[in-house]
């Protein structure tokens, strides 16, 4: 149901027919029901009936690029299942489960390809979700799990990772809310944070997609985690000693919270609790990239939601923070997100949309001349990586000296899908990073790479826990700032005398300008404004 609700065609298979029929004469109901609620027009459902068709038996899952299996949480079954299903489909296709209360491992074990093999939850019947829980498996690998989220955006559903653990994330802190009267606003509160907490400390989601799961699953504002962080973690511990002395232990503070206040990360007013949270000098607090400096550090803050999109606006936002950070004598400066969900997601489109070849050449030319001052300068720049960074935001972390990533980050140059290509760096920087096989599958695919992954091609050189990046970030800029500005400069340049960057860059700019000159731009950027697949033609 789900799936075809996004538009997308279904082969829905099983051996026994009644149960194909069942099926979809339940998918027929929830749709119906939705019509008479009025969140459905009444002409849609022959649409979307005709998106589902019914097959006896696996055999035509063999075309399949993801199977779904959904029969009951029995472990023999799932398992007779699994290996047929496994046996039949090849290639890159992947093999997902639905169940919530079934070991991954378990069910790996029946797999001749396990690292293929994932869990996909879908927190039904609960209204509100419209989340899915991406389940990784200590066998599954990065690949794998970059499709499935790719394929969780497709169903126009936010995808939040998580480990293999029984039980649903979103299910999971909403049950503990209720172990709280429902007229006690407070009390739930409290309990939704405790589990909130285990969940992060299990390693079952990390901070972000827990909040993420519980605003838009959970219909949540603000989501548990960011709760604390603005009421104040330290004020929270304190609730929380009092109920468990009043109502018992299972509302003992956790061990996560207690670590965060005795570290003096207290949330929004210090600048840091679960999430990192600008302070930014007076006269930024109202610009799309904000100033932050400490001594001989300095923050610079991306606040442009929702994704921190460079359009010219922001170029020239970036250039001004620069500039006054390196006129302010600072030895070393963090390029970090306000928003905990994302890094940057490269170009603003609608901003493309409107502009030129000439437009989109000369805002090329202006991100390449401030991320080559940059790479030249004496101050050490630190990329802290949270959530997306793709397009022109991996190219502006790659332009950085040091990247500290999360493990919610990924990379990507996706501009091949809007029929362009990157324009701020990302063809010569990314091969001399990571090497021009893995630099080409990235950019011709537009597929991006997880955190892990982008750790172990080299790309990102310190790999940390959501709720450690700004710590750790901040951990570099204080240590590198110490060094001696004009043998910093030095070895920056020298480590980068690359003639062929130059001309590489200088090449770039201009083939960006003709790439965007092309129908297939045109096509691309449409497409995307109007979520369907573009048709390239290639002029």
């Amino acid at each position: 149901m789900v799936i075809a609700d996004a538009g997308i065609p279904v082969l829905l298979a099983d051996e026994h027919e009644q149960a194909l029929e069942r099926g979809l004469e339940r998918v027929r109901e929830l749709w119906q029901r939705r019509i008479e609620a009025g969140r459905m027009a009444a002409d849609a459902l022959e649409g979307k009936l005709a998106l589902i068709e019914l097959a006896r038996g696996f055999e035509r899952l063999v075309a399949a690029d993801i199977v779904l299996e959904a029969a009951p949480d029995r472990l023999e079954d799932k398992q007779a299942i699994l290996a047929e299903l496994d046996e039949l489909i090849g290639g890159r296709a992947i093999l997902a489960t639905t169940t919530a209360r079934l070991s991954l491992g378990e069910l790996a074990e029946v797999a001749a390809r396990p690292d293929r093999l994932l869990g996909l939850r879908f927190p039904e019947p609960i209204p509100s979700s419209r989340i899915v829980e991406v389940v990784q498996g200590e066998l599954t690998s990065p690949e794998a799990m970059l499709s499935a989220l790719a394929f969780a955006r497709s169903l126009r559903r936010t995808p939040i990772r998580c480990a293999d653990a029984p039980g649903l994330v979103l299910a999971r802190i909403l049950e503990a809310a209720d172990r709280g009267p429902q007229e006690d606003g407070e009390l739930r509160r409290l309990h939704m944070l405790v589990e909130a907490c285990r969940v992060v400390e299990e390693g079952v989601a990390c901070a972000r997609d827990v909040d993420l799961a519980m605003a838009v699953g959970g219909g949540l504002d603000p989501p548990p985690l960011a709760a604390a962080d603005r009421a104040g973690l330290d004020v929270s511990l304190e609730a929380l000693q009092r109920a468990a002395v009043e109502l018992g232990p299972e509302l003992e503070p956790p061990p996560l919270l207690r670590r965060l206040v005795a570290q003096g990360r207290l949330g929004v007013a210090a600048g840091q609790g679960f999430f990192a949270y600008p302070r930014p000098d007076r006269g930024w607090e109202q610009r799309p990239v904000k100033l932050e400096r400490h001594g001989k550090v300095a923050l610079l803050w991306l606040d442009r939601p929702p994704a921190n999109s460079i359009s010219p606006e922001m170029a020239q936002a970036l250039r001004e923070a620069w500039e006054a950070a390196v006129l302010g004598g600072v030895r070393a400066l963090v390029l970090a997100s306000a928003s905990p969900t994302l890094f940057c997601a490269g170009a603003d489109i609608k901003e493309l949309q409107r502009m030129g070849p000439e437009d989109a050449a000369r805002l090329a030319s202006e991100m390449h001349a401030l991320l080559d001052e940059m790479e030249r300068s004496e101050v050490v720049t630190i990329a802290a990586v949270g959530g997306m960074a793709l397009g022109g935001g991996c190219e502006l972390a790659m332009a950085c000296d040091v990247r500290v990533a999360a493990d919610s980050a990924s990379f990507g140059q996706p501009e091949i899908n809007l029929g362009i290509i990157p324009g701020f760096g990302g063809t010569q920087r990314l091969p001399r990073l990571i090497g021009v096989g893995k630099a080409l599958e990235m950019c011709l695919s537009g597929e991006p790479v997880s955190a892990a992954e982008a750790f172990e091609l080299g790309l990102v050189n310190e790999l940390v826990e959501d709720h450690e990046l700004l710590d750790a970030a901040l951990g570099w800029a204080r240590r590198l700032a110490r060094q001696a500005p004009r043998a910093v400069a030095l070895i920056k340049r020298l480590t980068r005398a690359d003639e062929g960057l130059r001309a590489g860059l200088a090449a770039e700019r201009r083939a960006f300008a003709q790439a965007f000159a092309s129908e297939d731009a045109v096509e691309g950027l449409a497409a995307f404004r109007e979520k369907r697949e573009p048709r390239f033609s290639g002029r």
